[in-house]
């Protein structure tokens, strides 16, 4: 039916104004739903008034954040996908409500919208082009900011918004550390994992820092966020060579490593870069040689200053993340622990949580881990700030000379440190966020009010879409939750 009115263009652009009329003011969930549908078949063209007012209706939808509602949440964030595939790719820049909606929804803590959310910005971020200083301004200009004042509003605005009953968002917002923080949380969930990695590998440009991440650390953050995945494709390709689907992966790591190399050539990180382009070339087959390469660099750039945000977030992913993952983590702390000491306080957070998986199929990784960290923590060793010569496990062709100690020895050795470990991490209870630690909200709470706060602000600083807000998606406030 759509291909039988493809040439009756005002025909399209009638229904698809119709269709989104009742999808955004609808009082049956249903048939909003389908209104959202038609208008995706349809896919006329795009308007900023259009983006914009599916933003406030993703605001009023979040006010009762209920199965049914998160479903429509769904069908918006759709939607919202197919109007970035109808821009012009040098369109999408006039749309920066976009781009910091997205980053707002990301806050969330809902993982099935949060998917949704990055299958979003990936198309939002393919459109954009981040060596242009004239995107990252623009971008910046409209970023959502606690000093907004409405009554830098003009008078045209003002007029428009007269019967605008959008309740104006309170609070203070939280902490814009930069995208990538946002993004590599989606890691932790077998959900979301292979969304936040097509995310990173769309946003490995050395450009965009007051954006993407803190200078100092983005890099580092992206190689740690990135790594094991890069790893895993080359203990994919040796498992089973000749499936296609694997053989395009590794393509698209190769891809990836090329680029993680340009950003280390243009941060001066020649030895880096190097590595990536061995990678990318296909000449590193071992996922040993490839952390052989890697570790010593990024332990000689960063640590000790900045380990505990790199062991951290691969602690995190070790106990949250994919299953298949656990391996080539256990690999990564090794070998990171052989080239620099361990900072006492994070010890215990290692221990507990690598233990873990000494009773497991992954026995004698985690036992070489948890040999490397006695070793790291060494007082002998502990103070160098080096790397450790006579633990290498590598001989310079790359391969494995190093008899893992049998766990007797293990024990022999860790038995006072596994104490002194297992009591201090009883002492600390698990982190939560600073906010609901302090206000005793539950983090999903917190994480609600965040979304809620920031794209709300996001909308007050749009003129756009503007309409009576208790007209959007009026079943929102009558639904019950089924």
């Amino acid at each position: 039916m759509v291909d039988a009115i493809f040439f009756q263009g005002d025909l399209r652009e009638t229904w698809g104004t119709e269709a989104l009329k009742w999808a955004m003011e609808c009082t049956s969930r249903h048939l909003a739903c389908r209104s959202h549908q038609i208008y995706r078949a349809l896919r006329p063209s795009v308007t900023s008034d259009a983006c914009v007012s599916l933003l406030r209706c993703l605001h009023r939808c979040l006010s009762n954040p209920i199965p049914p509602v998160l479903g429509f949440i769904m069908e918006i964030l759709l939607t919202l996908q197919v109007m970035v595939e109808n821009m012009e790719p040098e369109k999408v820049i006039l749309y920066p409500q976009l781009f910091w909606g997205c980053v707002a929804m990301m806050h969330t803590d809902f993982v099935h919208v949060y998917c949704q959310v990055l299958e979003l910005f990936s198309r939002i971020i393919d459109r954009l082009s981040f060596r242009d200083k004239t995107t990252e301004n623009v971008l910046l200009s409209s970023m959502p900011r606690d000093e907004f004042n409405t009554n830098d509003l003009g008078e045209f605005q003002r007029s428009e918004s007269r019967g605008y009953e959008m309740p104006p968002s309170s609070g203070t917002l939280p902490k814009f550390e930069g995208v990538q923080p946002l993004v590599l949380k989606g890691l932790m969930s077998t959900v979301s994992h292979e969304f936040s990695i097509e995310v990173l590998s769309r946003i490995t440009v050395p450009s965009c820092d007051s954006i993407f991440g803190d200078a100092e650390t983005r890099l580092l953050m992206h190689i740690t966020g990135l790594l094991p995945w890069l790893c895993l494709q080359l203990t994919q390709d040796q498992v089973m060579v000749s499936a296609l689907p694997l053989q395009q992966q590794y393509q698209k790591a190769c891809s990836v490593a090329s680029n993680i190399a340009v950003w280390c050539r243009a941060k001066s990180l020649d030895e880096l870069a190097t590595v990536f382009v061995a990678y990318a070339r296909g000449e590193i087959k071992r996922v040993e040689n490839l952390l052989a390469c890697v570790s010593p660099l990024l332990c000689n750039k960063w640590f000790p200053k900045h380990s505990a945000l790199a062991f951290g977030h691969l602690l995190r992913l070790l106990k949250k993340g994919p299953v298949d993952y656990q391996r080539v983590i256990l690999l990564m702390l090794k070998a990171l622990l052989q080239h620099t000491p361990m900072d006492a306080s994070q010890s215990p957070h290692m221990y507990t949580i690598v233990s873990q998986l000494v009773e497991s199929t992954l026995c004698w990784e985690a036992l070489s881990v948890l040999e490397a960290l006695l070793q790291s923590c060494s007082p002998v060793q502990g103070g160098t700030g080096g790397s450790h010569p006579q633990d290498s496990s590598y001989s310079e062709n790359g391969t494995d000379e190093k008899t893992l100690v049998p766990q007797t020895s293990f024990k022999a050795r860790s038995g006072p440190l596994q104490y002194a470990m297992m009591a201090a991490t009883m002492s600390q209870p698990f982190p939560l966020g600073a906010a609901a630690a302090e206000s005793g909200i539950p983090p999903r709470d917190v994480a609600l009010q965040n979304t809620r706060l920031m794209l709300g602000r996001v909308l007050d600083n749009c003129a756009l879409g503007r309409r009576d807000y208790r007209r959007l998606v009026p079943f929102v406030t009558t639904i019950a939750n089924m």
